[in-house]
């Protein structure tokens, strides 16, 4: 069998997608009797600041194998890695990039060490849809032959889990208060209404600020585990997710699965993840974000079309789909590998 090594960033404690994917990928290649490949999982030794970034490119230097595969965030890890292996990095956005002025010498910095240097040495790039594919030809200039979409897929430990909808005060579920998220244009929406706001992450002092200002029932979280994020779904009537930038968007699927109508950006990625099943709305307009939210609250056959169309939608993010994928990717390098050296 192949050794393949997947690398992560330094672990946390905090909610991270990332790790919970490729960890579930790992488990579904080796659960196949006839796989070809050994997978081994290691986590980077320090956090990424920038005193450790030679360090745990050295430790990568010295746990290398045949093949290995950056996973993500960690980008600059693969320069670590000898050219003669199979080095595969996946990008998941270029978020970094878009939050710096190109004034600002930090913007150069970043591009440089986690986005062109890693981009070069690569032997592959996956993104994980056609939006940053897009964003990483934009901000490196690489060829396109050289990136190759995978989508991500959803967890199988979300469970459908159906209970009567709270029209009297709905819970909505918020993921996230990184400045993409959209918290700011989400407050002034929810001005008003009768609602519950469950926000997961770490809001600034001035969104707590505007939120009390708006007088706005909140319930904060923050550090959840991976059973403890299942029962936030659970436990919330609507997720509403209008993100101004992302990768994927993976808790629109976490959603779906659960059974809970989504709410959701009519931007792409999220678009196209969500398929049928979420009310898309412009981001950029509260009042847009504002008629969304009172539409699924009120109308019942529509809110329960969501629900249903969510169910069929995610049907296209099968983990052994997704899986095979990579596995397909692993040994078209390996033949490709071959050929060049007969």
């Amino acid at each position: 069998m192949t050794s393949v090594h997947y690398y992560f960033r330094h672990p946390g404690n905090i909610y991270f997608s990332i790790e919970k994917l490729f960890r579930e990928i790992a488990e579904t290649i080796g659960r196949d009797n006839e796989s070809k490949f050994n997978i081994s999982l290691f986590y980077l030794p320090f956090p990424s600041a920038l005193k450790n970034i030679w360090r745990n490119i050295s430790f990568v230097r010295r746990t290398q194998s045949a093949i290995n595969h950056i996973t993500g965030d960690i980008h600059y890890a693969i320069l670590g890695c000898k050219t003669g292996n199979i080095n595969i990095l996946t990008i998941h956005d270029t978020v970094m990039l878009r939050r710096l002025k190109r004034s600002n010498p930090k913007f150069w910095f970043i591009k440089w060490i986690w986005y062109d240097l890693p981009v070069r040495k690569a032997d592959m790039i996956t993104v994980i849809s056609e939006s940053s594919r897009k964003d990483l030809v934009h901000f490196t200039g690489c060829d396109e032959n050289r990136i190759r979409v995978i989508g991500n897929f959803y967890d199988r430990r979300f469970q459908k889990s159906i209970r009567p909808f709270s029209k009297e005060q709905p819970v909505l579920l918020f993921i996230g208060t990184a400045e993409n998220k959209n918290l700011t244009r989400l407050i002034l929406a929810l001005k008003g209404l009768n609602v519950k706001l469950h926000i997961v992450g770490n809001p600034s002092d001035s969104q707590k600020q505007l939120l009390k200002r708006n007088n706005i029932t909140c319930e904060i979280s923050s550090q959840l585990s991976d059973e403890g994020m299942r029962n936030a779904y659970m436990e919330c009537d609507i997720l509403v997710f209008p993100s101004i930038y992302e990768g994927f968007g993976l808790p629109i699927m976490e959603a779906q699965l659960t059974g809970r109508p989504v709410l959701t950006s009519n931007l792409s990625p999220m678009k196209e993840v969500a398929g049928k099943g979420a009310m898309l709305i412009d981001p950029y307009d509260p009042q847009s974000i504002r008629d969304g939210i009172i539409k699924i609250i009120e109308d019942n056959q529509f809110r329960d079309q969501l629900v249903e169309a969510g169910f069929e939608n995610v049907k296209r993010f099968d983990p052994e789909l997704v899986a095979g994928q990579y596995a397909e990717l692993y040994e078209e390098l390996i033949q490709k590998k071959k050929k060049k050296n007969n």
